[in-house]
């Protein structure tokens, strides 16, 4: 199937162009203006006047954050930028709700709390129109943080704080705009290595994408990965996996993961995920 729709995943943190700290690595900074994530959107939505449709559903602070793109988006050009803030399925899936998203030129999810999304958005008129025009249309869907864990078939959501002794990972089922990954957010500055192996390791048909803060993919025809921002996307490949102690929850004791392959992308690199290739 002919894929024309754009997917955007993002680390979390993306530079909304009032950045007071430095950045990870700092030989690839980008200017906010002309190369940063949030421009990126814009280029890829490719229309001025069309809407950009911020969903905060997964935000505690849903106004606080909307205010922040819309001056972010403002301060690169886009000034139709508007908030949709939903909180239950029915609300979803209302008329005039479905009216803005499918006239809309891109949506972009909110971080926050990634199984409030699922639980909002699973199963409902909303997210069959996101399908239908992401597959038939050359539309754009972003999401940071939660926002980009949702996308793939197979979310992260730790119920449990996860330890030494009890590392295991709680998966469950994503939206599934693109299959056979499974994707982490805040990569490098809370350790997430060890969850992402893990989880691939019981799941190796599935790549692990581990995004750092202000870094993203920018995924086309369901199949191209190209890396976007100023730090490292981390692909963690389950393919050739020998063994793994997956039963690590019962005896207690640290994993051990066979033959694991991992790869580094930095901007502008591409990836194929069917054939697990660069390209």
């Amino acid at each position: 199937m002919h894929i024309r729709g754009t997917l955007i995943a993002i680390g979390g943190n993306e530079d909304k162009g009032n950045r007071a700290r430095p950045l990870h690595v700092h030989d690839t900074v980008h200017a906010f203006a002309n190369s940063g994530i949030l421009y990126r959107i814009m280029v890829e939505i490719n229309n001025p006047d069309a809407c950009l449709e911020v969903v905060t559903t997964a935000s505690s602070i849903p106004e606080a954050v909307a205010r922040q793109y819309i001056r972010s988006f403002k301060k690169l050009g886009h000034k139709n930028v508007r908030q949709l803030h939903i909180t239950s399925p029915e609300e979803a899936d209302q008329p005039d709700i479905l009216a803005r998203i499918q006239t809309c030129g891109g949506i972009l999810f909110s971080g926050g709390d990634q199984l409030v999304l699922t639980s909002v958005f699973r199963d409902t008129a909303f997210a069959r129109l996101l399908h239908e025009r992401y597959l038939h249309e050359p539309f754009v869907i972003a999401g940071t943080s939660a926002g980009a864990m949702v996308m793939s078939d197979l979310m992260i959501y730790p119920r449990t704080p996860q330890n030494l002794l009890h590392p295991e990972v709680d998966l469950f089922p994503g939206l599934s705009l693109i299959h056979d990954a499974i994707i982490d957010t805040h990569f490098l500055v809370r350790g997430r290595f060890r969850r992402l192996a893990f989880a691939v390791s019981q799941h190796p048909t599935h790549i692990g994408i581990g995004l750092e803060e202000d870094t993203g993919i920018i995924i086309r025809k369901g199949n191209k990965l190209e890396a976007i921002g100023s730090g490292l996307i981390t692909l963690i490949d389950g393919r050739s996996l020998k063994e793994a102690n997956l039963t690590v929850a019962q005896v207690k004791h640290d994993i051990f993961i066979e033959n694991l392959l991992v790869h580094v992308l930095s901007h502008g690199n591409s990836f194929t995920l069917r054939n697990k290739k660069f390209s």
